[in-house]
């Protein structure tokens, strides 16, 4: 409730925007204002989704989940940022395997000691994170070949990306206890009064908008705030963006892992990675086309790098089905590691 105080930076944001303020002071009310946003998405969409059931419900989950990545993708899009794009994308990856389930590994495992998580489902989650590595690898192997064609392949990989994501659905979704699923959609009861359909729409609806306005602002300060900081474009991509993008999810993470719910922090992590790769970057493609900037999968050499160790080093941590504290403080200190690097990385 703390980060609500938070919704007074939305209108300050936009207003510091339309006035022309610096743009380090958009950037910091932009990113401020992001906070409480997020929060709220995700609050209507557990809401929303705990009213229509398992199936619509699944199907809420997995479809909103990621909608502030998307959001906050399309309108740095628009504004011909693709490369911040694929920063804040590789971000948010980095931000749900390293942060987000470091953070959980630390909170649960400072109050509960060693967590156990169903190994069936661990196999496939595990299975499917280095299938996701391997999307970003091929389009970044072409790309040295033939740069040329990096575009048709990108698109081309987006059809099937989405059709995995279709075929998830209907496992995950149509079939709720089948273990096959890629994506987790257990079920978590809330002893707190779930909002009416209609007031989770509105709160959604409203949350989307003031998200896609004060993106467009952050978009636009991002830049300039960046090169006058001495910062790199990727460097704030991945972390601001990136970061306060996945807020939700570590604010979640943290509080399913104090409740003793490990299963459910791998569905919040490792799933939404997979639901990145799977519906957002692909949708990101195809926004490209249509706002006629160029969006594709070929991502830098240096982002491919960080995407495959975080994922190597997730699978390695909780393929044994035990997690612990020690974990959590792990992956924090690899994610710090990257930053590091992608601070000293030039544009």
């Amino acid at each position: 409730m703390t980060a609500r105080w938070f919704l007074a930076a939305v209108p300050l944001a936009v207003g510091l925007a339309w006035f022309e303020a610096p743009p380090i002071a958009v950037s910091i009310a932009a990113l401020a204002a992001i906070v409480p946003l997020v929060g709220l998405i995700g609050d209507a969409t557990e809401h929303l989704a705990a009213r229509q059931g398992p199936v619509a419900g699944g199907l809420v989950n997995s479809t909103l989940n990621n909608l502030p990545e998307l959001i906050i993708g399309v309108v740095a899009l628009s504004n011909g940022l693709s490369g911040v794009v694929k920063a804040s994308l590789t971000g948010a990856i980095l931000a749900n395997l390293l942060v987000s389930l470091g953070v959980a590994l630390l909170a649960g495992g400072l109050r509960h000691g060693e967590q156990r998580i169903d190994r069936r489902r661990l196999n496939v989650s595990a299975s499917m994170l280095m299938i996701c590595a391997f999307c970003f690898i091929v389009p970044a192997v072409f790309s040295l070949g033939a740069p040329e064609g990096t575009k048709g392949l990108s698109l081309e990989m987006s059809v099937v990306l989405l059709g995995m994501y279709v075929v998830n659905l209907a496992v995950t979704v149509l079939a709720p206890g089948n273990e096959t699923g890629l994506l987790a959609t257990e079920e978590h009861h809330d002893d707190a009064p779930q909002h009416s359909s209609g007031r989770s729409l509105a709160v959604l609806g409203v949350s989307a908008t003031l998200l896609a306005l004060v993106s467009d602002a952050l978009s636009e300060a991002l830049v300039p705030t960046a090169r006058s900081l001495g910062l790199s474009d990727t460097f704030s991509g991945i972390v601001f963006l990136g970061g306060v993008g996945s807020l939700g999810e570590i604010l979640a993470c943290a509080r399913f892992a104090r409740q003793g719910k490990p299963s459910l922090v791998l569905s919040a992590t490792v799933g939404s990675t997979i639901q990145i790769v799977l519906l957002v970057a692909p949708l990101l493609v195809f926004a490209g086309i249509l706002l006629g900037q160029p969006m594709d999968l070929a991502f830098t050499s240096f982002e491919v790098v960080a995407i495959v160790l975080a994922t190597v080093i997730t699978r390695e941590l909780i393929q044994d089905g035990r997690a612990n504290w020690f974990e959590g403080c792990l992956l924090l200190g690899v994610y710090v590691i990257l930053a590091i690097g992608f601070f000293h990385l030039p544009n």
